[in-house]
């Protein structure tokens, strides 16, 4: 047995290894920053566009695919945020001008919605428009 073990008769070896992620406590949903077994704190996912936390993300490939970008950088973002982006922008201009998150982040159409949606109850859902002219 190994100096990192401890066992009780009759009971499954426990490991004290930071390693060992078996004996790591789960993190519920909903809690912020619990510290894991190993000490280290498990920041909650965040949309990498709002920066609001959610329960749920989806793939936005930087360059769209029908342009190129199957394999191509991809971020990480709230449903939200996901279909705001199609409704305002066609594909060719998110290929061409805004490919990629900080170029998003700066384009003066969005970050108005991007502070309004900042503003918002993280996880909540909300309803998207259509642009009224794409760009």
């Amino acid at each position: 047995m190994k100096s990192s073990e401890t066992r009780r008769r009759g009971s499954p070896p426990v490991l004290n290894s930071p390693k060992d992620d078996r004996t790591a406590p789960r993190q519920a949903q909903g809690q912020r920053n619990q510290k894991t077994h190993s000490g280290l704190v498990c920041e909650p996912p965040v949309c990498e566009l709002c920066l609001r936390e959610s329960v749920r993300f989806t793939e936005h490939h930087l360059v769209p695919r029908s342009r190129g970008g199957k394999y191509g950088p991809k971020a990480r973002l709230c449903p939200t945020c996901h279909r705001q982006l199609h409704a305002m922008f066609s594909e060719k201009t998110l290929a061409n001008e805004l490919n990629s998150v900080e170029r998003l982040r700066t384009d003066p159409d969005f970050a108005g919605y991007l502070k309004w949606a900042s503003k918002q109850k993280d996880g909540a859902a909300f309803r998207v428009r259509r642009a009224n002219a794409k760009r």
